[in-house]
């Protein structure tokens, strides 16, 4: 028997599952929908004062190609269950929801993915919300989402915001315009 409910897969940041992912499970199970956090990392998060060490962590120990795979078993294990599962990430995990695109999910939610720009080649075959803030310091979001909108089914944000403005727990956080991006998703997911 298949589950009505929607499932939402939160792909995380390089830190792992903190109190980030922590908050946007509780906001989603609110909101009614069943959350599924993985733990792509396989150990404890990181502190935010550890960047260094989590990125280095997750680029020579996971890495993307491991990490899709990952995402893509959970995936395929889901649709067994669910009905209609939606990808949502943030940072590395939003280049992960990124490349679920072309998977058979119902829709991807895309935050900050820096590393898009490496997988432009990538034709989503669903609905996929590509979120950027003004400035990055590793790359310029406008020449990418220039490129993205270019692409059916791709719908692009620059918002003038920071990166962490999602981040409950990032100095950048944003209230409002997280509660305003947050209610847009749920009224995607809902529709």
């Amino acid at each position: 028997m298949t589950i009505k409910k929607p499932l939402i897969i939160l792909l995380h940041e390089i830190y792992g599952v903190n109190d980030h992912m922590e908050y946007y499970k509780a906001i989603f199970n609110e909101a009614g929908f069943d959350v599924m956090v993985p733990n792509l990392l396989d150990r404890k998060p990181f502190n935010y004062s550890e960047e260094v060490e989590a990125y280095t962590y997750f680029m020579k120990e996971v890495g993307f190609e491991k990490a899709q795979l990952i995402v893509d078993q959970i995936i395929n294990e889901q649709k067994q269950v669910y009905e209609n599962i939606y990808i949502v990430g943030f940072s590395i995990g939003a280049t992960l929801a990124w490349l679920c695109s072309e998977k058979s999910v119902s829709a991807v939610f895309a935050f900050y993915g820096s590393r898009i720009r490496q997988y432009l080649h990538i034709s989503p075959k669903v609905p996929t919300v590509v979120y950027f803030v003004e400035k990055e310091k590793s790359f310029n979001p406008q020449i990418i989402l220039e490129q993205l909108q270019q692409k059916n089914q791709v719908y692009t944000h620059l918002v003038n915001k920071s990166h962490g403005y999602m981040n409950p727990f990032d100095k950048k956080f944003d209230k409002l315009a997280a509660d305003e991006t947050t209610n847009e998703i749920v009224r995607w997911i809902k529709l």
